[in-house]
């Protein structure tokens, strides 16, 4: 009885549970394109004129667009679900609630259709210019591991990590790869055996991408320089999944219409997949940066970037 009533007690304090996330949105997501500063092309550079969207799959590789909105004004998704279901998903932004140039986290409880939108915190990092290019895993203790693209002032672009146990507040715990003249960027990083592999842009665009592998998630090194061709061009590798005993990583080009595929089984060798995982609706001028994630009801959810009408 006596332990009835401590579990009891225990549960309704919340001690012992997973943090729920929250159900409260600290702002309300953008909706229509900005003018890109500099006078660089707002077309093709930056989340000026993109727009986050879902698509759905009912094998994990052909793809549909199902309409689902979910930002303005954001680029480079990335999504990770939990064991209940829930999703989250990653992506940095121009104006981002009263933000400018910031990170952020929607998530979701019921498979994508709705979202609600947070801050992503990033304590101990005061040194660093503000999180971009979101790079998450989940780890098997729940932890939430952001890889991030940032710089200190002067400093070469980099990447450096954070981790998180509700997937909005993180702490810094340091850096994966700082080089004296060269730069890294925008990673996306997933595990294969005992092996994790983090590609990155670099200074020289996507015909040069540092490919690192560590066994620990946290100290990398790097395996080489490499890039994704596919039709005679070098695309960029955004994120992938599973299909059986193949990672599936899914693939763009800033001039190409629609999102394809390359398999491995290893990290190491890749081969193309037939045919395109998802082409644009006729609203749709291209899909590119996108990203994957199991649902509760057997489907795959995509969201993907594409440009605002």
């Amino acid at each position: 009885m006596k332990f009835t009533l401590l579990l009891s007690t225990l549960l309704f304090l919340g001690l012992g549970c997973t943090p729920a996330p929250k159900v409260i949105s600290d702002f309300v997501p953008t909706q229509g394109k900005a003018t890109a500063p500099n006078d660089e092309d707002a077309s093709t550079q930056g989340p000026f004129e993109r727009r986050l969207q879902t698509a759905i799959s009912y094998d994990g590789l052909s793809y549909v667009s199902n309409s689902g909105w979910i930002s303005d004004q954001a680029n480079v998704p990335d999504a990770v679900v939990t064991q209940d279901g829930t999703l989250y998903l990653y992506y940095s932004g121009w104006v981002v609630g009263d933000r400018l140039n910031s990170s952020a986290v929607a998530i979701s409880q019921d498979n994508g259709v709705s979202w609600t939108y947070h801050y992503i915190e990033m304590n101990g990092a005061e040194s660093l210019h503000l999180p971009a290019d979101p790079d998450v895993v989940l780890l098997n203790d729940g932890t939430f591991r952001m890889y991030f693209t940032s710089s200190q002032t002067g400093g070469n672009i980099s990447i450096y990590y954070g981790e998180s146990m509700d997937g909005i507040n993180f702490e810094y715990k340091g850096v994966i790869i700082s080089l004296p003249d060269r730069q890294a960027l925008d990673s996306t990083t997933f595990k294969i055996g005992d092996t994790w592999h983090m590609y990155a842009l670099s200074d020289k665009g996507v015909d040069e991408l540092w490919h690192l592998t560590s066994t620990d998630g946290v100290i990398f090194e790097v395996y080489g320089l490499t890039s994704f061709p596919y039709d005679g061009k070098s695309y960029v590798p955004s994120n992938g999944v599973w299909i059986e005993n193949k990672f599936h990583l899914m693939l763009f080009h800033p001039r190409e219409a629609s999102i394809v595929s390359m398999w491995t089984k290893n990290g190491l060798d890749w081969y193309p997949d037939e045919g395109t995982r998802l082409d644009p609706t006729e609203e749709e001028t291209y899909v590119h940066d996108s990203t994957i994630v199991p649902l509760k009801n057997g489907q795959s959810l995509m969201i993907y970037t594409t440009n605002t009408p």
